[in-house]
């Protein structure tokens, strides 16, 4: 009995330490960037442009960030809690502000300081192909509509390949994902089977997959295969 009351306390305590951390930073939002070692933090509300402290939950942060970004130095929005820090230089002599970050919230590709920061759900979403290993298809070039796939509540998969419509089967936890039992309608589409048989291909090497805002994105073994973006219809 002593011991599950200690437990609980224990819980107890860890919670509250959690909360005060949180409690004591502020709710900020603002592009980050990280090249070469370096991160750097630009804040939407009053423009500062500061480096970012190698600390707290900045690890997580640049592990998110590495995940969706397609140049080196590229500046993608994130919410986070954090403090503006003076701290020694990194270079020559002297304080500078910093970025401490206390907890990393989400990142956001593709959204402005003004964006709506809606999260789109894996399931029931009609999820648009935008790049596919490398290749960018922001509208689909040559095709009478996007590559796409939707995901139903009973994880049943269908959509369009970019010839036929396919359907298929989906498993998904956490953020681990996999896709089987693929079948297609046999329309032969002169200039369009080779897409089509790179989409499947990848859908069938997906292993993970990341939401970050409105964007999904598909991981195999050996990275980032393809990204697509939220379609809504009215």
């Amino acid at each position: 009995m002593k011991r599950i009351v200690i437990l609980i306390l224990l819980s107890i305590l860890v919670s509250c330490s959690s909360f005060e951390v949180t409690n004591n930073a502020n709710k900020i939002k603002g592009f980050y960037s990280y090249m070469a070692d370096a991160a750097l933090f630009y804040d939407c509300e009053t423009g500062k442009k500061l480096p970012v402290a190698f600390e707290g939950d900045n690890l997580k942060l640049q592990k998110a960030y590495l995940e969706v970004s397609e140049n080196a130095g590229e500046k993608i929005l994130v919410t986070l809690f954090g403090n503006y820090e003076l701290r020694d230089k990194i270079e020559g002599t002297g304080k500078e502000e910093f970025l401490v970050v206390t907890k990393f919230i989400n990142i956001w590709p593709n959204i402005d300081c003004n964006g709506n920061l809606g999260t789109a759900s894996l399931l029931n979403t009609y999820w648009a192909l935008r790049k596919l290993n490398g290749k960018s298809f922001e509208f689909s070039p040559g095709l009478e509509k996007d590559i796409h796939f939707l995901i139903a509540l009973d994880n049943k998969i269908k959509g369009f390949a970019g010839c036929n419509n396919f359907f298929g089967s989906s498993y998904n936890s956490n953020d681990t994902i996999k896709f089987n039992d693929f079948g297609t309608a046999l329309e032969i589409c002169k200039d369009k089977m080779e897409i089509e048989a790179e989409f499947i291909s990848t859908l069938k090497e997906t292993i993970k997959y990341k939401i970050y805002g409105e964007f999904l994105y598909l991981y195999g073994s050996k990275g980032l295969l393809a990204k697509f973006e939220s379609v809504y219809f009215n």
